[in-house]
């Protein structure tokens, strides 16, 4: 052992913990002074320690088993910093030594340190799947919800699970909200039959639904309307849906699906057709018919049951 190491040990075991852990953070100490540290009597010098990017796997390891929450914290916040430094190789070395410290954080009882590394790898697709899949199922949605969201190693399957038997009781409400959740996942959803859960895979435009289970959808919602402005905002919305929404949805809620630029004329038609019915008016004139024109409460934001429909351009008589 050189003069230095002594000099440095000796220090290590006789100075005052605010010098100890000064020289715990030290990117010149030693890797034999930090393992020397990182059993010292003082949770603020062995959380020095763990942040020092100098200190040995090995030490890394043991700190990960630490009783006190503030090193473990320090540790964590190390991990997440390496986390994107990781490969998609099988033979990364990195990932083979931080897996088992990773694996023991995302158990960890400390919900902030779970979530620290949830963070750091909720986008990755270099993590190890394992720690994901632990993370997705953590009974603290804080945790849970930007891994379920946003990883990409979640697969198909994993999400059912998820629906099957959510950890949390709004598990599944991060599902809903994940980017491109396919027709699988969705049908999942409606089956589990929450009613949250479902109005947010509504609002998530990127979510794809089958046309008979957005029949569904529709039938349950006269009992759910808060469904209503989602189920219009739906992209690639079919006539039949639109016909059926324009059936049970009062008028001025209506006025969006009207104004959207991918439903064409003669759906519209349509629509009107179905509110003029509904309401008792006049039937309405197709654009371009050369029929008088006529006053379309659905779309110029009258109420449609005080209404007379008129074929001239004076307005409406209340």
């Amino acid at each position: 052992m050189s003069g230095t190491v002594e000099n440095l040990l000796r220090l290590a075991r006789d100075s005052e913990a605010a010098t100890r852990a000064v020289l715990a953070r030290n990117a010149t100490t030693p890797q034999e002074v930090l393992a020397f540290l990182s059993k010292d009597a003082d949770p603020y010098v062995r959380a020095s320690v763990a942040t020092n990017p100098r200190a040995p796997f090995s030490v890394l390891n043991l700190l990960s088993e630490d009783d006190d929450v503030s090193v473990r914290e320090a540790l964590a916040r190390r991990v997440a910093g390496l986390l994107p430094s990781l490969s998609s190789s099988t033979h990364d070395r990195l990932a083979t030594i931080l897996q088992p410290i990773l694996l023991r954080l995302v158990e960890d009882t400390a919900v902030e340190i779970r979530l620290i590394i949830a963070e750091a790898a909720k986008q990755l697709a270099t993590v190890p799947r394992d720690a994901v899949r632990r993370l997705a199922v953590d009974t603290e949605i804080r945790v849970a919800e930007p891994v379920i969201r946003l990883s990409p190693l979640l697969t198909e399957d994993d999400l059912l699970a998820l629906i099957a038997a959510p950890p949390a009781a709004t598990t599944i409400h991060a599902v809903a909200r994940r980017a491109g959740i396919g027709e699988a996942v969705t049908d999942a959803l409606i089956a589990q039959g929450d009613c949250a859960a479902i109005g947010l895979m509504l609002e998530n435009s990127s979510a794809k639904i089958r046309p008979a289970s957005l029949d569904d959808v529709l039938n349950r919602a006269r009992f759910n309307p808060e469904w209503f402005p989602s189920l219009m905002a739906r992209p690639a919305l079919t006539p039949d849906t639109a016909i059926r929404l324009a059936g049970v949805v009062s008028d001025t809620m209506l006025r969006p699906l009207m104004q959207r630029p991918d439903v064409d004329q003669a759906l519209l038609f349509r629509i009107r057709q179905c509110v003029a019915d509904r309401v008792g008016l006049p039937q309405p004139n197709f654009p371009g018919s050369g029929a008088g024109q006529q006053i379309d409460p659905v779309s110029k934001g009258f109420p449609a049951k005080s209404m007379v429909w008129r074929r001239d351009k004076r307005g409406p008589r209340v």
